[in-house]
């Protein structure tokens, strides 16, 4: 394949990357044009080596640097929905006990809520988990 060759499928790989944002084209991409500069220097005569070392350059950047990339561009994800109540306060509205359901108050909504252990209502608690619909909370 030519140089030519090579920079299109960078470019076509960038592209997809740029789509996706997962971070694997980027490096098929990267991985294009170091062969293409090779090929360009006559340093890979033939198609067979030129597929070696682009399988070994996209191996090579995935392993050693795709996790370092993921750690520098780390967003800071929220939990949402439901899993963003583990870990709030609020209060029982109604007694709690092991075999027994309640209701709790968190982030101004009603809950239904299961403990381990006796609250008394107007008593804080604090979530600790989710079974299905019912909140897990304890004592806070």
């Amino acid at each position: 394949m030519s140089s030519l060759q090579w920079i299109l499928i960078a470019i076509v790989c960038g592209a997809i990357e740029i789509f996706t944002a997962g971070f694997w084209f980027l490096w098929l991409s990267l991985a294009g044009l170091l062969v293409a500069a090779a090929v360009r220097l006559g340093f890979l005569p033939g198609l067979e080596i030129q597929l070696v070392v682009y399988s070994l350059f996209t191996l090579l950047f995935i392993i050693f640097t795709r996790p370092l990339v993921l750690k520098f561009f780390k967003s800071s994800d929220t939990a949402s929905n439901v899993q963003a109540l583990i870990g709030q306060h609020g209060i029982a509205l109604s007694r709690i006990a092991p075999l027994q359901y309640g209701q709790v108050k968190v982030n101004g909504e009603i809950w239904t809520a299961i403990s381990s252990s006796e609250i008394d209502p107007e008593q804080r608690v604090v979530v600790i988990g989710i079974d299905g619909v019912k909140l897990r909370v304890d004592q806070a």
